[in-house]
């Protein structure tokens, strides 16, 4: 992405005094270089902050209180970007920001409110052509949440407690908050994850909540037409007996299909179709008294399972009872053991001590009786799976039998007393009228339950297209991905590391981004994270290296998200000879490096930024904020010097600014 830092501009609280603009060249290496105290830390805070983070981190007292807003000129494609955001005054932050765009945009006397926070974060996500859906579908867990500009700062800032640190590689990763959600985003940064993939991964979700709604559509229809069937039979043989129907076949024996083209065919006919017959009421008479016989046989078998069943749980539960009543008694005897251990001394009891009469003998009744408990307790505790097996069967032909029994009753129900009709209206036609009515409304239900197959239909295409877009969205691959770009980056940090001041130039270098740290392999085999390897100059030269790695990988990308700049805080810090424990006032403002073995170590972070740029293929921009000055990096090539601010009156702030 396209996106560098081409001005950084103050204004004043004081309206007599014009705002203060610092430029900055594009895909060059940007220095700006002084004494401590000069407001060069502030750089990272105020870009971060102009860059709509959620608190503002610009050091109170002096740049605070001379500013009453901060901007930065951000050089995108083919435009510029102004953003400003106002001092927050005695608030962490203000949401109040002024944004202007264009092809050169004009610096404002004073900025006027034209916009806020969060229309800036927004309008930056769309800049950096980020996915608007959540890496996860359908969660409230943050850490999955979409992609956000504010997350790629990560890889733009290198302040002075990051630069050199041993445990913490990139910017905020040292919070879990930040740190969990860049390890979640960290296959899409890499370009693993692409927004369609995201995209994919979202109608895979949508698609499996379609296709659970119509799998359970489908499984209450193929329910309905299941108890549909349990009466099926009944309702066609009281068509028989009203001489609507003539069959010669066993109405049980044909096929589901089959029975429901009889009753869409009867559907059709009218009461005066209807010829009650002799041998039909003696058929259907018959069928009943089948049917009654049956319903007994099965009632039988029924109440003997239940009785079995009953047996069954009452034994159950009664040797649960009795494994319980063992183990309170084992573990009331078991002390009898320890007793035991200690009566090895014939003349003195392990409680009493030396008596006259020794309770051996006791201790060796209950250390008997707590080994044959202990037996007892190893044969109940657990029940046979023979046992277990055998309850299981009897549960599930109770519950066979019981369809069997319900499904029995309901075609004699339906049969001995067709539509609750009385004796005397039983075969009239006005009754028969009534039986055809509910014949109907029967035969359109099956219509409806005939949509099963539309539904079959249907979810077989909708896992047909879940095949498909899982092939898309193949773990596997994106995995493969993973590891190629993450390949990639340790080849550009091997190639850099050996220009920088490190202890192990040539030990292969491995990108963890699951740790959002670095493994270094020995030449005896062994890895070793960062925080294992000694030295502020070696956590330097890695963070150097690496951080420079990925935007070199980033440059390579058809695409990035990622804004091509990134800014050191003061790298050179481990070099000068300056005591952290010292007090502030007694520190020297503007260190010197003494050490000639230092000051080439210093500029070879400069040449391995410059070699770095080179060997970029479309550019980036790096900021530098040092101590270090142009004796160190004068001569390299790619190097800009933003601002000196050594001697009277040549800092961030000018005197004339502070109240």
């Amino acid at each position: 992405m396209n996106f560098q830092i081409k001005k950084l501009i103050l204004w004043p609280k004081n309206p007599n005094f014009k705002p203060k603009e610092i430029e900055f060249k594009l895909k060059k290496i940007n220095i700006i270089t002084g004494a401590s105290r000069t407001g060069k830390s502030a750089i990272i805070p105020i870009i971060d902050y102009c860059l709509a983070s959620g608190t503002c981190y610009i050091p109170v007292k002096t740049i605070r209180n001379a500013c009453s807003w901060f901007g930065i000129v951000i050089q995108a494609e083919n435009k510029q970007i102004l953003l400003a955001r106002r001092e927050p005054g005695i608030q962490k932050s203000t949401d109040d920001m002024y944004i202007a765009e264009g092809g050169d945009v004009v610096t404002p006397e004073l900025p006027v409110k034209n916009t806020n926070k969060n229309v800036v974060k927004k309008y930056l996500d769309e800049l950096a052509a980020l996915s608007f859906l959540d890496l996860e579908a359908d969660t409230d867990n943050k850490y999955f949440g979409r992609p956000s500009f504010r997350d790629l700062m990560a890889f733009c800032f290198q302040p002075q407690n990051i630069v050199a640190n041993a445990n913490t590689l990139f910017y905020k990763a040292d919070t879990t908050e930040h740190r969990t959600k860049l390890i979640n985003i960290f296959p899409y940064i890499l370009g693993a994850v692409t927004p369609e993939i995201i995209a994919k991964r979202h109608e895979i979700n949508v698609l499996l909540k379609e296709l659970r709604r119509k799998e359970k559509d489908l499984a209450k229809l193929k329910d309905v037409a299941q108890k549909w069937k349990t009466e099926m039979s009944g309702w066609l043989a009281a068509a028989v007996e009203y001489g609507l129907l003539k069959t010669n076949d066993d109405l049980s024996q044909l096929t589901f299909e089959d029975q429901i083209e009889l009753l869409a065919s009867l559907s059709q006919k009218k009461a005066s179709d209807a010829g009650v017959l002799r041998e039909n009421i003696e058929t259907s008479s018959q069928e009943i008294v089948s049917l009654r016989k049956e319903e007994n046989k099965i009632s039988l078998m029924l109440t003997s399972f239940k009785k079995r069943y009953t047996e069954m749980s009452q034994l159950m539960e009664s040797v649960e009872s009795y494994r319980e009543s063992l183990t309170i008694q084992v573990e009331r005897l078991h002390v009898s053991k320890w007793l035991r251990s200690l009566s090895n001394n014939e003349e003195t009891c392990p409680i009493f001590g030396k008596i006259d009469r020794h309770p051996k003998e006791l201790i060796e009744k209950f250390y008997s009786s707590l080994t044959q408990l202990e037996e007892e307790s190893g044969f109940t505790a657990s029940i046979p799976a023979a046992f277990e097996r055998e309850y299981e069967n009897v549960k599930t032909e109770i519950m066979k039998l019981t369809e069997q029994l319900v499904a029995i009753q309901k075609r004699i129900n339906i049969q001995s007393n067709i539509l609750n009709a009385s004796a005397e209206e039983k075969y009239t036609i006005e009754n028969i009228s009534r039986f055809l009515g509910q014949i109907q409304y029967v035969s359109e239900t099956f219509k409806t339950i005939g949509l099963d197959s539309d539904l079959s239909t249907e979810i077989t295409e909708i896992n047909d297209r879940l095949t498909r877009l899982r092939s898309q969205v193949n773990e596997f691959a994106i995995k493969q991905r993973i590891n190629s770009a993450l390949r990639k980056i340790e080849g550009f940090t091997i190639k850099l590391l050996p220009h920088l001041d490190s202890e192990r130039p040539n030990d292969p270098v491995e990108m963890d981004y699951e740790n959002l740290s670095i493994k270094v392999s020995g030449e005896d085999g062994r890895d070793d994270y960062l925080w294992e390897i000694g030295s502020g100059s070696n956590w330097l030269a890695y963070h150097i290296s690496v951080t420079l790695a990925f935007h070199l990988f980033f440059n390579s990308q058809t695409h990035s998200s990622v804004p091509n700049f990134i800014v050191y805080d003061q790298p050179s810090q481990v070099y000068f000879p300056q005591k952290l424990s010292i007090k502030d006032s007694e520190k020297d403002l503007d260190p010197k490096l003494i050490n000639d073995e230092d000051q080439i170590a210093v500029k070879k972070i400069f040449l391995t930024m410059s070699k770095a740029l080179k060997n970029s293929n479309n550019g980036f921009q790096v900021i530098v904020l040092e101590h270090a000055d142009n004796s160190i990096w004068g001569d390299i090539a790619g190097v800009h010097e933003v601002c000196e601010w050594r001697g009277k009156n040549n800092k961030l702030i000018p005197e004339e600014w502070i109240v």
